[in-house]
């Protein structure tokens, strides 16, 4: 009582725990599970040494003859127990929220006893059923544990055998999936759920009625009363049987045939058993293939092994059908050791499929049951496990290599301690981006420095010493040295600022409510923007170091019609970010946005200016460069302006062919035409159109370089390998990070050339 009481109203100093949400009720579920079957042992015991006369008696209480009365006395002392002791955490916690935070008590407070008070009644009945069992406390003791594990065994099982991720356990609780997804909702899987704890209950609490010999105090079989098994105990053995019978239709539990039926389609390669929704198109699928084909080629030679069976790859329409079947919504994830990969849909190319495919691929390096870095076999060491990925993947983002982007990070004050990375815990403890980014350079360093034999025998165990013949220090600082000496311009280092500002989630204040309002205020911007602009205050509210809910506000305030409103918010947001230089610019083309709705062109423009002046990275600067390209021309300005706002495809198109129509040499309107037809699947007409683009000169840089970059994609998807060859061949020196993810689209031209004889050429109508 003490311990859960005291213990459990501590937790609200701690993180996460200061509101009566998801993390207490989860914490005081498993506590209340684990330790409030002793309630009912020691209930079970004192109403038997009543029922027998036993010293010592509590005063003014006499046996009773009734079986339902004896058990019924049992189960009410332990659950009154049981059911108290889970008050005084959430009144602290509602206490704490309310005087010591700006956190809304009530945002996830039904979580608490949704979790709670299911895990302690079936405590109590488990408890009582076993004292009554058990002459003495001790060994009904040790038969709640063994009772414990075995529920912990058919939780476990099917995570570990199945395909989900979630975790349901009628003592412990819910674990709904990955930490990375932070909107929390109750599901209906979790009434299911608690509605089956619940029967268990009336099971445990049926079978001490109809088996207890009063005479004794304990079960006997001789002598069951018929109408206790038929009266409770059946009723709720059924309710269960039903529930566990469709218990992948309703969320509790999934199994791969049931999961291969909800996806519908299935395609085999040579490595590759795809599952994908049914209705996919089949030449979107046939491009699938082919790239799982290629990354399996690309990350074997990178490793130096590979699995000798097939790997499974489960590909969902949607983050809310990934998370309704296995419990992962935004996070992708694998699970080497059954050879499988988990992602949802996403553009050609998959920007997860390659890195999450390294971790199926390293398994035959791995070590344990799980084939992945393990210390003693069992503790996973995560910064060596996705490091590991994001090495092989190597991934180029926003014209920076993963060296840069570790560089700048380390000199913004932001990287993790790479020494307690590499350790058992020091990866949980890190905002997700950063660890992700800087185990991954590390790693990546070493393979590229050492090979990857070293590479592969560091990750069975992460023993720096063995593989490398040097501790883990020296080659972290050998590491960190390569990375300060890269030369990083300031618009790099801004841009690393920007992107791995946002701390781990155990840092964030209201992190579960925060993230729940700006979910639900992006999904109600265009529909209700009053709404919208309500949770975008809110979250503003709540971590007001966070820049992008005071843009949001201005967007909504824009969708308002109330432009001077909007620009007031954007202007206290500017001094707020004056001395960061990206967010500024992301902060100044906002501003510009508004001055123009507000008939403000030179305002516009001059905004615009100052967005470039600050060298933000090449999305803002193409951005900014666009908008300005539609101030100095009357006839840019609707169809720009359309780009950016309209919210049908069709009409975008038809605004900006109708421009060339009146102005055919326009370079800006057949970047954009060209953009927008690359992005809506028509490769070859976006090809010519972005040839057109190019071939005028006056174009900026950062325009020319992007007309580049979707230029060869455009000719890769068309399949014209040809063009693409020589578009690589003809780069100017746009730097390393552009020259690697150009080069990667002739890669993939030579892997079809050996392995398919010849690009995938999309099929034409008439053709």
């Amino acid at each position: 009582m003490l311990l859960l009481g005291g213990g459990g109203s501590a937790l609200v100093l701690l993180p996460l725990f200061g509101v009566p949400g998801f993390e207490l009720g989860l914490a005081l579920s498993i506590a209340v599970g684990l330790l409030g079957g002793g309630t009912g042992i020691a209930a079970a015991a004192q109403e038997r040494r009543i029922l027998t006369g036993a010293a010592p008696l509590p005063a003014r209480v006499e046996a009773s003859a009734l079986p339902g009365t004896a058990v019924g006395r049992a189960l009410g002392a332990s659950a009154v127990l049981n059911l108290g002791v889970l008050v005084p955490p959430f009144v602290c916690a509602l206490l704490f929220a309310r005087l010591r935070t700006a956190c809304d008590p009530f945002e996830l407070a039904g979580f608490y006893p949704l979790l709670t008070i299911p895990s302690a009644l079936v405590a109590s009945a488990a408890g009582v059923l076993l004292g009554f069992a058990t002459a003495r406390p001790r060994g009904a003791a040790g038969l709640y544990a063994l009772l414990l594990l075995a529920s912990l065994a058919v939780t476990v099982w099917p995570i570990v055998f199945g395909p989900q991720v979630f975790a349901f356990n009628i003592f412990l609780g819910h674990l709904p999936g990955p930490l990375y997804d932070e909107a929390l909702q109750m599901t209906a899987a979790l009434g299911w759920f608690r509605l089956e704890t619940l029967l268990w209950v009336g099971v445990f609490a049926g079978l001490a009625i109809a088996l207890l010999d009063v005479r004794t105090g304990r079960l006997a079989l001789k002598g069951a009363r018929l109408g206790g098994l038929l009266g409770l105990v059946l009723p709720c053995a059924l309710g269960i049987l039903w529930l566990e019978a469709r218990a992948p239709q309703l969320g509790l539990r999934m199994s791969d045939a049931y999961l291969s039926e909800q996806l519908g389609g299935v395609r085999e390669t040579d490595h590759f058993v795809l599952h994908y929704p049914r209705g996919k198109a089949r030449q979107d699928v046939d491009r699938m293939a082919r790239d799982l084909e290629f990354r399996f080629t690309q990350t074997s030679g990178f490793l130096g092994v590979a699995p000798t069976e097939r790997v499974r790859v489960w590909l969902y329409r949607s983050e809310d059908e990934k998370q309704r079947l296995v419990g992962a919504g935004r996070t992708q994830y694998a699970k080497p050791w059954r050879t499988e990969l988990h992602i949802q849909d996403k553009p050609f190319p998959h920007s997860t499929l390659h890195h999450e495919l390294a971790h199926v691929m390293a398994g035959p390096a791995g070590s344990g049951f799980f084939r992945v870095t393990t210390r003693l076999g069992v503790w996973p060491l995560m910064g060596v496990i996705e490091g590991l990925a994001v090495a092989a993947d190597d991934p180029v983002q926003g014209e920076l290599t993963l060296h840069q982007w570790a560089a700048g990070m380390r000199r913004q004050g932001l990287a993790p301690d790479m020494r307690d990375l590499m350790g058992p815990k020091g990866f949980y403890q890190s905002a997700p981006a950063r660890a992700y980014t800087v185990a991954g350079s590390f790693l990546r360093y070493l393979a590229d420095t050492y090979g990857a034999d070293r590479l592969r025998a560091v990750y069975a165990h992460a023993d720096f010493n063995e593989a490398y013949g040097r501790p883990l220090d020296e080659l972290v600082t050998e590491w960190e040295r390569t990375l300060d000496a890269l030369p990083l311009d300031a618009s790099a280092l801004a841009r690393a600022f920007a992107r791995f500002r946002t701390g781990s989630l155990f840092t964030r204040a209201c992190a579960r409510e925060v993230a729940r309002l700006s979910d639900s205020a992006r999904e109600s911007l265009a529909s209700d923007p009053q709404d919208a602009l309500d949770r975008y205050q809110r979250a503003a509210r709540l971590q007001p170091e966070e820049p992008s809910y005071q843009l949001g506000q201005a967007v909504a305030l824009d969708a308002l019609e109330r432009g001077p409103d909007a620009a007031k918010v954007l202007a206290a947001l500017a001094d707020q970010v004056k001395d960061r230089p990206a967010l500024a610019a992301e902060v100044a083309v906002a501003r510009a946005d508004v001055a123009l709705h507000l008939e403000d062109v030179e305002g516009s423009r001059a905004f615009l200016q100052a967005a470039l002046a600050l060298d933000p990275g090449p999305e803002l600067t193409r951005t900014a460069q666009v908008k300005l390209a539609a101030l100095e021309t009357p006839s840019r300005r609707g169809p720009i302006e359309a780009y950016f706002r309209a919210p049908q495809e069709e009409l975008r198109l038809l605004l900006l062919d109708r421009a060339l129509l009146a102005a055919p040499m326009d370079p800006w309107l057949h970047y954009l035409l060209g953009r927008r037809l690359h992005q809506v699947g028509a490769p070859a007409l976006a090809g010519d159109q972005l040839q057109r683009a190019l071939s005028d000169t006056t174009l900026p840089e950062a325009i020319r370089r992007e007309a580049t970059r979707l230029r060869i994609e455009a000719a890769y998807l068309a399949g014209d390998c040809g063009a693409v060859r020589h578009e690589v061949g003809a780069l100017p020196d746009y730097g390393a990070a552009f020259r690697a993810a150009a080069s990667e689209w002739q890669a993939r031209c030579d892997f079809e050339q050996t392995a398919y004889r010849g690009p995938l050429v999309p099929r034409q109508a008439f053709r």
